[in-house]
């Protein structure tokens, strides 16, 4: 993998347009999720007032709310994504994103539904619980509680329970890979998965295009941020105690997996994880799609979703789910 240390253009560009909303935002200290969360919902807002103006979602969809049980008898909030008049019987299960410690369903509603029309194929959402409140393993916990009710509960979804795969973006790409691996070990046979620059790796590599210092207006996800995210999920674990299935990186066997998609930007702090993850899938045999996109940080398809990067990428999301059909 060769980066490329510049900037895309028209990324740059609509990150520039985007600073006078939100102004040139201060570090914040390691551990601070609080600051952290309340920072995302002033960010969610003007990025869905971006998404409304350039990318509006399709209207063509219906949204319903539905809940499935934990094993505690609590509830886990879902919504469930169909193009109007679909016969598709696929699913794929959606895992937001949020650094383990944010984000909600509701900010993923356009994304959500253009996935359910343009791929045709239903989407299922999950509220999962987020750290510190909720350490590891509740979301993985959370998110293959949903998988498990989507297959016993297919006639009510209208699909094939054989037909069902899994996605999700940054730690919602993680935790989507730590309970594909998860799946694989109990004998759940998913039709795919898609990584959208997924948060895989605990140990927090640095980037092979800017160093330790990825920093700046650009970068909505910061080293600092990761090793908040982390340490929110994970505690202080034992050295060696961290599980595959909450840092996917650090699993050793990579072999019988469903197949994968994965795309990162080379400014992204997730670009060394994610390569040598879709590597080493390779080498286990495995079906994996690797898509680099050069001179793109984390977030960029929703800070720029008109540029000509942007417009490729969701093209060739949907055609990978498409193909899960």
């Amino acid at each position: 993998m060769k980066p490329t240390p510049k900037i895309d253009p028209q990324v740059r560009w609509a990150a520039l347009r985007l600073l006078p909303t939100i102004g040139l935002l201060k570090p914040l200290p390691v551990g601070d999720w609080r600051g952290r969360r309340e920072r995302s919902t002033a960010l969610e807002a003007s990025l869905a007032a971006i998404t409304q103006k350039h990318a509006p979602a399709p209207t063509d969809v219906e949204i319903t709310q539905l809940h499935c049980p934990r094993p505690d008898g609590s509830q886990i909030p879902l919504r469930l994504y169909r193009r109007r008049g679909s016969r598709s019987a696929a699913l794929i299960v959606y895992v937001h994103g949020g650094g383990m410690i944010m984000g909600t369903v509701a900010a993923y509603d356009s994304v959500c539904s253009k996935y359910a029309v343009f791929a045709d194929i239903a989407v299922l959402s999950v509220d999962y619980r987020l750290a510190p409140e909720y350490p590891f393993p509740a979301a993985v916990d959370d998110v293959s509680s949903t998988l498990a009710w989507a297959r016993s509960s297919a006639t009510e979804l209208l699909i094939d329970p054989d037909r069902i795969g899994i996605a999700g973006d940054s730690a919602g790409g993680g935790i989507a890979a730590g309970v594909m691996l998860k799946s694989r070990d109990e004998g759940f046979d998913l039709t795919g998965a898609m990584l959208i620059y997924p948060m895989l790796d605990d140990r927090t590599r640095t980037s092979p295009v800017a160093g330790p210092k990825l920093t700046g207006p650009f970068v909505y996800w910061t080293y600092n941020d990761n090793i908040t995210g982390w340490q929110c999920l994970l505690g202080s674990p034992a050295p060696g105690a961290v599980s595959p299935y909450a840092a996917p990186a650090r699993a050793t066997d990579l072999g019988g997996l469903p197949p994968v998609y994965i795309e990162v930007g080379d400014l992204d702090i997730f670009y060394a994880e994610d390569g040598d993850f879709a590597e080493r899938i390779s080498s286990a045999g495995g079906d994996v799609q690797l898509h680099l996109r050069p001179g793109c940080p984390h977030g960029y398809e929703v800070v720029a979703p008109k540029s000509r990067v942007a417009q490729l990428a969701m093209q060739q999301r949907y055609a990978y789910l498409r193909s899960l059909n």
